[in-house]
């Protein structure tokens, strides 16, 4: 059974809503993965253990990103190509509440792996900040703050490596956590402009949608007005066609009334006279053959 173009196109388009859909959740089970390994890491109490997590960690947040970035892209095709459609489609409407969904779900879990990340920022740098407190129990807050956005510009754990392994543990930790929460504000910078994106996709929406409206109205009035120009030059043409009929009926009913009229004047010329005519000119027929048949009288008188 053939299906109408309109009925493949809808059908192409829930697929890809489908698939769009299957994506977010993927990427839904991936954030609830990584935020089971931070927990992980952080509860660590072996270097191995917390090593394999860590690695696990960071392909997820690798493929994570990928996912994010791909599906932003697609959701945006959605919506660029529901404002090109015309008003009247039938799956205009379909499709926009399709994209309102997955626009809204998108949004969501983007928001949400934002709050994880921030999250475990913030227990990085708490550990961070107990760490530094074994070496240095009198740091006060703000020493502390300095020490965890600059670690390589404090030489506490320097001078105290000298005097416990407590405090060269503590320093290769640091410098370790230190690492990751460089990454984690990348990923959480990222995510932020992801989230700003998609907020700015429905900003651009209306104005977008209201200047494809005004452009296809413009377009329909302009059809409308060229069918009633086509349509008035097709009576024109008609009128004209109509006026050329007429015209020609009446030379001919004219013609025709001249030919009758010289016929009959014709006839009626000919039929009355035509006896006395004939008579008349008989008679002047005879006469001349009587005259001319006359013999002149001849002359007796002899010459003299």
């Amino acid at each position: 059974m053939a299906h109408s173009p309109g009925f493949n196109a809808s059908g192409q388009f829930l697929e890809e809503a489908s698939a769009i859909d299957e994506g977010i959740q993927k990427i839904q089970s991936n954030i609830d993965r990584i935020q089971i390994l931070q927990t992980h890491i952080l509860v660590s109490t072996s270097n191995q253990q917390e090593d394999i997590h860590g690695k696990e960690r960071e392909s997820l947040i690798t493929e994570t990103k990928n996912l994010l970035f791909e599906f932003k892209d697609r959701i945006k095709k959605i919506q660029y190509e529901n404002v090109r459609l015309p008003k009247n489609d039938t799956n205009l409407s379909i499709r926009k509440q399709r994209h309102q969904y997955l626009h809204e779900k998108f949004t969501k879990v983007l928001d949400e792996y934002r709050n994880v990340e921030d999250t475990y920022m913030r227990q990085q740098k708490e550990r961070m900040a107990r760490q530094y407190r074994v070496v240095n129990p009198e740091a006060n807050q703000q020493e502390i703050d300095d020490y965890l956005d600059n670690p390589s510009g404090r030489p506490v754990f320097q001078q105290a490596v000298i005097r416990t392994s407590e405090a060269r543990a503590a320093l290769a930790e640091v410098q370790k956590r230190h690492g990751d929460i460089k990454q984690i504000e990348q990923t959480i910078s990222e995510l932020a402009s992801l989230f700003s994106e998609m907020q700015l996709q429905v900003e651009e929406q209306d104005p977008v949608l209201a200047s494809v409206e005004e452009e296809v109205t413009e377009t329909l009035v302009k059809v409308e007005k060229a069918g009633d120009a086509l349509a008035s030059a097709n009576k024109d043409a008609r009128g004209a066609r109509k006026k050329k009929w007429i015209l020609a009926g009446i030379i001919s009913l004219i013609a025709f009334i001249i030919v009758v009229i010289i016929i009959f004047q014709f006839s009626k010329y000919r039929s009355p006279d035509s006896g006395t005519s004939t008579t008349t000119s008989t008679t002047t027929i005879t006469a001349t053959s009587n005259t001319l048949a006359t013999p002149r009288p001849t002359s007796t008188l002899s010459p003299p």
